[in-house]
């Protein structure tokens, strides 16, 4: 095993920025979206392992409204499209796709040949994240009428909600996409990342609301995940889909989301710096 040491001392290669490298940026999506399919076996268990989930969600909330009526606000019909809706938005989140290729990537120091191409290495990574969202819907549109089955589907509340979810699921990605990113640049410097990766998913999944409505957290904790980004991946736009956030409410709601874009743009950035200082690389 040796190790390569790459620092930031070089030139550049690419003097053009991202925009005018379009083309390139479009063909690595297309190629991790390509491998989304040629591992679709792998993608639909995964898959079958959340339409389980969502069908087990509807039950014990169902037996729960059927033993406690009235024990939420939200009416069970809305409950189940909005847990329905926010499983889904949780599936196509591409981060075990991404983290696991750059951990690869790493590990066998075949990153040195990332970092090296004209094409900067993030603008790479969020093609890669692009591509991998755009297989994961194609999958779950093919897969709708068997969700439908397991949870329940039904059309947003409105057109008004309709557009906000739209602009809402948009910023969720956003804020997946840099979550997913920062959580893959940790490998630069642990070079393993699956349990920290399975960690994030289980912690994820629970902030996020995609199991509980964070609308039935108790006062202290509630108030501590409104202000955490990962609420604003799922809670947000799953309640926007089916009505329980309307109006001003739900554009703070959105304007919440945008700052996060913000906030963790400038992370990712800072934490790409500081791992291009010195980057160590293992390889044979």
């Amino acid at each position: 095993m040796t190790a390569v040491t790459l620092t930031t001392d070089l030139p550049p290669l690419a003097a053009r920025p991202w925009w005018r490298q379009w083309g390139a940026l479009r063909h690595v999506a297309r190629l991790r979206a390509a491998a989304m399919f040629a591992y679709r076996n792998t993608m639909l268990l995964f898959l079958g392992v959340s339409i389980v989930q969502i069908f087990m969600l509807k039950k014990v909330w169902g037996a729960l409204y059927a033993a406690r009526p009235g024990v939420l606000a939200i009416p069970l019909a809305d409950l189940i499209v909005y847990l329905t809706i926010a499983n889904l938005i949780v599936w196509s989140f591409p981060t075990h796709t991404v983290s696991r290729y750059l951990r690869e990537r790493i590990r066998e120091g075949s990153v040195v040949f990332d970092l090296v191409r004209p094409v900067g290495f993030v603008p790479q990574m969020v093609a890669q994240l692009v591509g991998a969202l755009g297989g994961s819907l194609v999958i779950i549109v093919i897969a709708l009428p068997v969700v439908a089955l397991a949870g329940s589907l039904s059309l947003p509340a409105g057109a008004q909600a309709a557009g906000m979810f739209a602009v809402s699921l948009l910023c969720a990605y956003g804020i997946a996409g840099l979550l997913s990113m920062m959580l893959s640049m940790v490998a630069f410097w642990t070079l393993e990342i699956d349990g920290l990766t399975m960690l994030y998913v289980l912690v994820a999944s629970f902030l996020s609301g995609a199991l509980v409505p964070v609308a039935v957290f108790p006062g202290a904790l509630r108030t501590v995940v409104e202000w955490l980004p990962f609420q604003a991946t799922t809670y947000v736009p799953a309640s926007i889909y089916v009505g329980s956030l309307t109006g001003p409410e739900a554009w703070r709601a959105i304007g919440l989301q945008l700052a996060w874009v913000v906030i963790l743009g400038l992370a990712a950035a800072l934490m790409w710096r500081r791992a291009m200082r010195r980057v160590v690389v293992q390889g044979g």
